[in-house]
């Protein structure tokens, strides 16, 4: 029985997914390409070429299969997410900032895009718009001290000793070995 053409993408594609959970990645890319190929608005496949690019640091060739994705599904938050990151790994700060807003509006819980946006206006100098973001990183994720690390530079940089040290004490309390970074990396008393 020969398989009907609608049907082979989506058994593709299912393979591509197999292949990446044996980590077999160069193979699983081949094939999420020739599920985008027979299939273009095939969005998952797209998302999937495109994380597989970023993996291999094929930045171009990854936001462009991101835009692909987009184009068929502007409200993926985790696609704008992965293309503001990029923009972010390239140093484009700048041109990253609206990608993770746009992750945001979409989805508002996702730690990681609010953490994203706080690097990316600390390293524009937009330090107290960054202080917040990664205040909100760190609500949404209270245990992840990475969040607190970067809101404590931030207060060092701006000199508010008083944020600083409430910081410092904060990830001391769940996590000692970035609490001590704080202190010697900022001057924490």
């Amino acid at each position: 029985m020969a398989l009907r053409e609608p049907l082979r993408p989506s058994l593709l594609f299912w393979y591509g997914q197999f292949l990446m959970l044996l980590k077999r990645h160069s193979r699983a890319l081949e094939v999420f390409r020739a599920v985008a190929r027979e299939n273009p608005r095939h969005q998952q496949a797209w998302t999937c070429v495109a994380f597989l690019l970023a993996e291999r640091e094929e930045f171009p060739a990854a936001i462009d299969a991101f835009e692909r994705a987009l184009a068929l599904n502007p409200a993926d938050a985790p696609a704008h997410f992965n293309v503001a990151f990029i923009l972010q790994r390239t140093g484009r700060h700048e041109a990253a900032v609206p990608r993770f807003e746009r992750a945001i509006e979409i989805d508002p819980r996702v730690d990681r895009a609010w953490y994203g946006l706080g690097l990316s206006l600390a390293h524009l100098g937009r330090l107290e718009e960054a202080a917040a973001k990664f205040q909100e990183a760190a609500r949404l994720q209270p245990f992840n001290p990475y969040a607190g690390y970067q809101l404590a530079g931030v207060w060092h940089r701006l000199d508010r000793r008083d944020k600083l040290r409430a910081e410092y004490e904060r990830i001391k309390g769940f996590d000692p070995k970035v609490a001590e970074r704080i202190r010697v990396e900022f001057g924490v008393r």
